[in-house]
């Protein structure tokens, strides 16, 4: 179900409040260059800062400026099952194409847990397609290989995970347990190239924000069999994130936008702003990338 680039969508806000027009405004901007699908309250949307009701008010939205063009996927995962079935149910109100789980955070969970926690979720939302969402450094909690196909084997409605682990040999066992009638979608900018070509569906990308044409493109020399032209994005991608990852790497992707000309804000506290040196040197990047 799940192919492509999919940026992973940064939340507007104008003070502490959603800025449900720049939203409107940014899903139109992705939408219009190509994008193949909208994650929605996931890590770079600030999901964990957001309310239940914003959530809700979120996938609403999406869901009414796609309008069919692109499927919309809601990032529901909670800290706990009760809440996630919640947010999930609201999400399945708006008309979402699918969810997605984030494993739950803070408490450390052993397989069993883990394993009851999302046949739950899935169960109460089935038929809605469900992702489970392998987040190990934020979460505490990895999602394993064999536990995502012993997930399936239960429910039936979990199609597939995105794997954010970072690590190739993960992802490879992934698309090794799962086969080919699951998608396994890269969650990391810097392997989206390796992912395809290992047999991933697609990437749901932070960079693709900002920088949707170059992700695009990217995917579509991969389709194209163009792997020299591939490897050269795939490289300048990885330059760019490495820089905007020595920032508060949320609010280095909402300054780019902004000087795209999307103004989507600042980041909700505690996350931290980027300085007038570093947006420097993101203008300067988006200058060499012919952007500006």
């Amino acid at each position: 179900m799940l192919k492509g680039i999919i940026p992973a969508v940064v939340t507007p806000f104008k003070g502490d409040s959603i800025d449900f027009n720049a939203f409107e405004k940014l899903l139109n901007f992705l939408i219009d260059r190509g994008v193949n699908g909208l994650f929605i309250a996931g890590t770079n949307g600030e999901g964990p800062l957001l309310s239940k009701e914003e959530k809700a008010l979120l996938f609403k939205t999406a869901v009414e400026v796609a309008k069919d063009r692109v499927p919309v996927i809601a990032q529901i995962g909670e800290v706990t099952t009760k809440d996630t079935i919640e947010v999930g149910e609201s999400a399945v109100k708006s008309g979402v194409s699918a969810v997605a789980i984030v494993s739950p955070y803070y408490f450390k969970l052993e397989d069993s847990a883990l394993k009851r926690h999302f046949i739950s979720v899935a169960r109460a939302l089935d038929p809605m397609p469900v992702y489970l969402y392998n987040l190990p450094s934020n979460t505490g909690n990895s999602i394993k290989p064999s536990l995502a196909k012993a997930i399936i084997g239960e429910a039936d409605n979990v199609k597939g995970i995105k794997d954010s682990s970072k690590d190739l040999q993960t992802l490879e066992d992934f698309i090794y347990e799962l086969g080919p009638d699951r998608d396994v979608i890269v969650g990391t900018d810097s392997l989206i190239l390796p992912a395809l070509i290992m047999g991933a569906k697609g990437a749901i990308s932070a960079l693709a924000n900002p920088l949707p044409e170059l992700c695009i493109s990217l995917y579509r020399d991969f389709l194209s069999e163009d792997l020299k032209s591939a490897r050269e994005k795939q490289y300048i991608l990885n330059n760019i994130r490495t820089i905007t990852k020595q920032f508060s790497s949320i609010s280095a992707l909402k300054v780019m936008l902004r000087l795209r000309g999307i103004d989507v804000g600042t980041v909700r506290p505690p996350l931290g702003e980027v300085t007038a040196e570093q947006e420097g040197v993101l203008r300067k990047t988006l200058e060499e990338l012919h952007y500006l």
